[in-house]
């Protein structure tokens, strides 16, 4: 009689080790899913960078056009340098130093370029039609031409 007196309940709730194993999976699961979003997110930012810089180019045509006067972008390594060109009426093709501008500075993260010099005229229009740049461990070539008409 005494026996059938007391009734066993089982217990609702989780153990310690069930939990342990809940957090351990979660664990795994977040150590696998974690680099692909670093690498999604560092993509993300270099196509940012390459949108900003098609974009600065583009600005720099529309100021020389603007202006009436020339500007030179110069890419170097991470950096991109653009200056205005004051007009001078000497016969040399060569622009000295006193009549460069600074008008922007930019430095890259993810994108970097060969030395290179765009020189846009004072209607826009630039010099070479196409450079290299590198994002990451593409290599990509911008068509200006291209990139102004748009």
């Amino acid at each position: 009689m005494l026996i059938s007196q007391f009734k066993i309940v089982a217990a609702r709730g989780l153990t310690l080790i069930e939990l342990l194993v809940v957090i351990s999976i979660m664990m795994t699961m977040i150590a696998l899913v974690a680099p692909l979003t670093i690498d999604t997110v560092n993509k993300a930012q270099a196509q940012s960078e390459y949108l900003s810089l098609t974009a600065t180019i583009r600005r720099a045509s529309v100021e020389a056009f603007i202006n009436g006067a020339g500007v030179d972008i110069e890419l170097n390594k991470d950096q991109l340098k653009a200056f205005r060109i004051k007009p001078s009426f000497t016969t040399s093709m060569q622009t000295s130093a006193t009549n460069k501008q600074l008008i922007l500075q930019k430095q890259y993260q993810y994108l970097s370029f060969n030395d290179d010099i765009i020189k846009l005229n004072k209607n826009g229009i630039a010099n070479i039609s196409d450079f290299e740049l590198k994002q990451g461990n593409l290599t990509k070539t911008i068509n200006i031409l291209a990139l102004l008409e748009n």
